[in-house]
């Protein structure tokens, strides 16, 4: 309704990133300008000597503090992995930005949506026995469903959605560093 819309946006500080890789984004411009553009990663040289290469860079969702580098399975080391999760945590800008932000605002609920597999991530994806409370998990599973009821993304934690663990994930991070 009108006035509870209303009375929420008032009452309330919603922050928005529409575009967290800038550099994957504008790769996917140029080279697939009509979509179907998948490049997930930034465009830091790590594989090759091409200034345009669709092998570099650092998949940004493997680049958050929380359980960086917990093993090779849900995230890389070599620069040349889809998954490669970078040099070390927060290495690239785009990760320092979102964590910035994230510090800065002190938001009681971040939702990452990824748009590279169309779903919404919940914590934690580094391992499927890592502890969350019930209460904190169904909290989650209602914002996600209520975010993807229109468009239809999964909703889970990374082996329920994309059938494998993350680690250095960014609601992950969210999550365990910050309570949100």
């Amino acid at each position: 309704g009108g006035a509870e819309a209303t009375h929420l946006l008032a009452h309330r500080k919603l922050l928005f990133v529409p575009v967290a890789n800038p550099d994957g984004y504008a790769w996917n411009e140029l080279h697939r300008p009509h979509g179907g553009g998948m490049k997930r990663k930034n465009g830091a040289r790590s594989c090759t000597r091409s200034p345009d290469s669709a092998d570099d860079g650092v998949d940004l969702n493997r680049n958050f503090g929380h359980k960086f580098g917990y093993d090779d399975v849900g995230s890389e080391a070599s620069g040349c992995s889809e998954m490669w999760r970078g040099e070390g945590a927060f290495s690239e800008p785009e990760s320092r930005a979102i964590r910035d932000l994230v510090q800065t605002h002190a938001p009681e609920v971040v939702l990452h949506w990824h748009g590279w597999g169309n779903d919404v991530a919940l914590p934690f994806s580094y391992d499927w026995r890592a502890p969350i409370s019930a209460a904190d998990l169904e909290t989650h599973q209602e914002l996600g469903a209520e975010a993807s009821a229109r468009n239809h993304y999964g909703v889970g934690r990374a082996w329920e959605s994309v059938g494998y663990p993350v680690n250095g994930e960014a609601g992950d991070w969210s999550y365990a560093a910050q309570g949100a």
